[in-house]
Protein backbone atom coordinates (compact mmCIF):
# COMPACT_ATOMS: atom_id res chain seq x y z
CA UNK A 1 0.00 0.00 0.00
CA UNK A 2 1.25 3.47 -0.92
CA UNK A 3 1.56 5.54 2.27
CA UNK A 4 1.68 9.33 2.27
CA UNK A 5 4.46 11.01 4.23
CA UNK A 6 3.44 13.65 6.79
CA UNK A 7 6.02 15.98 5.26
CA UNK A 8 4.23 15.60 1.92
CA UNK A 9 0.88 16.80 3.25
CA UNK A 10 2.62 19.66 5.05
CA UNK A 11 4.34 20.65 1.80
CA UNK A 12 1.05 20.43 -0.11
CA UNK A 13 -0.57 22.70 2.49
CA UNK A 14 2.21 25.22 1.84
CA UNK A 15 2.26 24.87 -1.97
CA UNK A 16 0.80 21.99 -4.02
CA UNK A 17 3.18 22.65 -6.91
CA UNK A 18 6.20 22.49 -4.61
CA UNK A 19 5.13 19.02 -3.57
CA UNK A 20 4.80 17.99 -7.21
CA UNK A 21 8.36 19.07 -7.98
CA UNK A 22 9.81 17.45 -4.87
CA UNK A 23 8.11 14.16 -5.66
CA UNK A 24 9.27 14.22 -9.28
CA UNK A 25 12.75 15.67 -8.98
CA UNK A 26 13.80 15.20 -5.36
CA UNK A 27 14.41 17.52 -2.43
CA UNK A 28 15.39 21.01 -3.60
CA UNK A 29 18.13 21.93 -1.12
CA UNK A 30 19.44 21.72 2.42
CA UNK A 31 17.77 24.40 4.54
CA UNK A 32 18.10 25.99 7.96
CA UNK A 33 15.29 23.70 9.11
CA UNK A 34 17.60 20.72 8.73
CA UNK A 35 20.19 22.49 10.90
CA UNK A 36 17.66 23.73 13.48
CA UNK A 37 16.41 20.17 13.95
CA UNK A 38 19.93 18.93 14.70
CA UNK A 39 20.50 21.77 17.18
CA UNK A 40 17.18 21.15 18.92
CA UNK A 41 17.65 17.39 19.20
CA UNK A 42 21.20 17.76 20.45
CA UNK A 43 20.15 20.23 23.14
CA UNK A 44 17.26 18.05 24.26
CA UNK A 45 19.53 15.01 24.47
CA UNK A 46 21.99 16.89 26.70
CA UNK A 47 24.60 17.69 24.06
CA UNK A 48 25.89 21.05 22.84
CA UNK A 49 25.96 22.87 19.51
CA UNK A 50 29.34 21.36 18.66
CA UNK A 51 27.77 17.91 18.62
CA UNK A 52 24.86 19.25 16.58
CA UNK A 53 27.36 20.63 14.07
CA UNK A 54 29.15 17.28 13.78
CA UNK A 55 25.86 15.50 13.14
CA UNK A 56 24.85 18.07 10.57
CA UNK A 57 28.26 18.01 8.90
CA UNK A 58 28.18 14.23 8.53
CA UNK A 59 24.65 14.23 7.15
CA UNK A 60 24.66 17.32 4.92
CA UNK A 61 28.11 18.97 4.88
CA UNK A 62 26.72 22.52 4.55
CA UNK A 63 28.51 24.45 7.35
CA UNK A 64 27.27 27.87 6.22
CA UNK A 65 23.66 26.75 6.53
CA UNK A 66 24.34 25.41 10.03
CA UNK A 67 26.11 28.57 11.21
CA UNK A 68 23.24 30.74 10.01
CA UNK A 69 20.69 28.59 11.80
CA UNK A 70 22.80 28.50 14.94
CA UNK A 71 22.80 32.31 15.15
CA UNK A 72 19.00 32.41 14.95
CA UNK A 73 18.22 29.42 17.17
CA UNK A 74 16.60 30.12 20.55
CA UNK A 75 16.18 27.54 23.29
CA UNK A 76 13.27 28.35 25.60
CA UNK A 77 13.75 26.99 29.11
CA UNK A 78 10.05 26.13 29.24
CA UNK A 79 11.02 23.05 27.21
CA UNK A 80 12.67 21.65 30.33
CA UNK A 81 9.20 21.23 31.84
CA UNK A 82 8.39 18.70 29.12
CA UNK A 83 10.09 15.37 29.80
CA UNK A 84 11.55 13.79 26.66
CA UNK A 85 10.28 10.28 26.02
CA UNK A 86 11.64 9.50 22.56
CA UNK A 87 13.13 11.26 19.53
CA UNK A 88 12.86 10.81 15.76
CA UNK A 89 10.07 8.26 16.01
CA UNK A 90 8.91 6.43 12.89
CA UNK A 91 5.12 6.14 12.79
CA UNK A 92 2.76 4.71 10.20
CA UNK A 93 -0.85 3.64 9.75
CA UNK A 94 -2.17 1.57 6.88
CA UNK A 95 -5.71 2.61 7.78
CA UNK A 96 -4.85 6.29 7.41
CA UNK A 97 -2.42 5.62 4.55
CA UNK A 98 -0.02 7.85 6.45
CA UNK A 99 3.54 7.67 7.75
CA UNK A 100 6.16 10.03 9.12
CA UNK A 101 9.08 10.66 11.47
CA UNK A 102 8.07 12.63 14.55
CA UNK A 103 10.70 14.93 16.07
CA UNK A 104 9.88 14.17 19.70
CA UNK A 105 7.36 12.67 22.12
CA UNK A 106 7.21 14.45 25.48
CA UNK A 107 5.48 13.81 28.81
CA UNK A 108 3.61 16.73 30.37
CA UNK A 109 1.23 16.43 33.32
CA UNK A 110 0.75 12.74 32.71
CA UNK A 111 0.08 13.08 28.98
CA UNK A 112 2.29 11.92 26.13
CA UNK A 113 2.27 14.59 23.42
CA UNK A 114 3.82 14.79 19.94
CA UNK A 115 6.14 17.73 19.30
CA UNK A 116 7.16 19.00 15.89
CA UNK A 117 9.62 21.72 14.89
CA UNK A 118 9.31 24.79 12.68
CA UNK A 119 11.36 27.98 12.23
CA UNK A 120 9.29 31.13 12.67
CA UNK A 121 5.71 31.53 13.81
CA UNK A 122 3.14 33.65 11.96
CA UNK A 123 1.99 37.10 13.04
CA UNK A 124 -1.38 36.96 14.75
CA UNK A 125 -1.98 33.20 14.55
CA UNK A 126 -0.63 30.51 16.86
CA UNK A 127 0.72 28.31 14.07
CA UNK A 128 1.00 28.26 10.28
CA UNK A 129 -1.55 26.11 8.47
CA UNK A 130 1.19 23.77 7.25
CA UNK A 131 2.34 23.29 10.87
CA UNK A 132 -1.24 22.71 12.01
CA UNK A 133 -1.60 20.03 9.35
CA UNK A 134 1.67 18.43 10.39
CA UNK A 135 0.95 18.24 14.12
CA UNK A 136 -2.61 17.05 13.42
CA UNK A 137 -1.29 14.19 11.31
CA UNK A 138 1.04 13.06 14.09
CA UNK A 139 -1.76 13.34 16.65
CA UNK A 140 -3.85 11.08 14.43
CA UNK A 141 -1.01 8.57 14.16
CA UNK A 142 -0.61 8.55 17.95
CA UNK A 143 -4.37 8.69 18.60
CA UNK A 144 -4.19 11.80 20.80
CA UNK A 145 -5.93 15.16 20.52
CA UNK A 146 -3.18 17.54 21.64
CA UNK A 147 0.22 18.37 20.24
CA UNK A 148 3.03 20.92 20.39
CA UNK A 149 4.86 23.01 17.81
CA UNK A 150 8.19 24.60 18.74
CA UNK A 151 9.33 27.58 16.66
CA UNK A 152 13.10 27.35 16.85
CA UNK A 153 13.96 30.88 15.71
CA UNK A 154 11.36 32.54 17.96
CA UNK A 155 11.85 30.30 20.97
CA UNK A 156 8.10 29.87 21.34
CA UNK A 157 6.18 26.70 22.12
CA UNK A 158 2.57 26.49 20.94
CA UNK A 159 0.04 23.94 22.17
CA UNK A 160 -2.52 22.84 19.59
CA UNK A 161 -5.82 21.11 20.32
CA UNK A 162 -6.99 18.85 17.52
CA UNK A 163 -10.67 18.71 16.58
CA UNK A 164 -12.70 16.88 13.96
CA UNK A 165 -12.16 19.82 11.59
CA UNK A 166 -8.37 19.47 11.59
CA UNK A 167 -8.60 15.70 11.14
CA UNK A 168 -10.91 16.17 8.16
CA UNK A 169 -8.41 18.57 6.59
CA UNK A 170 -5.64 16.00 6.94
CA UNK A 171 -7.77 13.25 5.40
CA UNK A 172 -8.54 15.48 2.42
CA UNK A 173 -4.88 16.35 2.01
CA UNK A 174 -3.91 12.67 2.04
CA UNK A 175 -6.29 12.14 -0.90
CA UNK A 176 -4.84 15.11 -2.77
CA UNK A 177 -1.25 14.04 -2.22
CA UNK A 178 -2.05 10.56 -3.51
CA UNK A 179 -3.51 12.22 -6.61
CA UNK A 180 -0.27 14.19 -7.14
CA UNK A 181 1.79 11.03 -6.67
CA UNK A 182 -0.19 9.50 -9.55
CA UNK A 183 0.90 12.35 -11.83
CA UNK A 184 -1.64 15.12 -11.32
CA UNK A 185 -0.09 18.59 -11.79
CA UNK A 186 -1.57 21.17 -9.37
CA UNK A 187 -2.45 24.66 -10.53
CA UNK A 188 0.22 27.31 -10.20
CA UNK A 189 -0.15 29.74 -7.31
CA UNK A 190 1.21 33.27 -7.14
CA UNK A 191 2.57 34.21 -3.73
CA UNK A 192 5.29 36.45 -2.32
CA UNK A 193 7.43 33.45 -1.41
CA UNK A 194 7.50 32.26 -5.03
CA UNK A 195 10.46 34.51 -5.85
CA UNK A 196 12.62 32.52 -3.39
CA UNK A 197 11.54 29.10 -4.59
CA UNK A 198 14.18 26.71 -5.94
CA UNK A 199 11.73 25.62 -8.64
CA UNK A 200 10.64 29.07 -9.84
CA UNK A 201 11.98 28.68 -13.38
CA UNK A 202 10.52 25.27 -14.00
CA UNK A 203 7.23 26.28 -12.37
CA UNK A 204 6.90 29.10 -14.90
CA UNK A 205 7.38 26.60 -17.73
CA UNK A 206 4.69 24.61 -19.44
CA UNK A 207 3.98 21.21 -17.79
CA UNK A 208 5.32 19.38 -20.85
CA UNK A 209 8.74 20.97 -20.36
CA UNK A 210 9.10 20.19 -16.63
CA UNK A 211 11.20 17.08 -17.13
CA UNK A 212 13.51 18.66 -19.69
CA UNK A 213 14.60 21.25 -17.09
CA UNK A 214 16.19 18.47 -15.06
CA UNK A 215 17.90 16.47 -17.81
Amino acid sequence: MDLVNVSDISTYAFCPRLLYFRLRFGEDRITEMHAAREIYLSRRKGFDNDWAFERFKQLYDEPEVFNKACKNFKYNLILDEFQPIEWEIKLESNKLRLKGVLDEIVLFRGKKLPLTLALRKPDGDKVWFRDLVKITAFCMLLEVNEGLVYYCFDGELEKVEITRREKYQVLRLIERVLKVKKGFVPEKQKRRVCSKCWYLEVCNSKPSTFASKFL
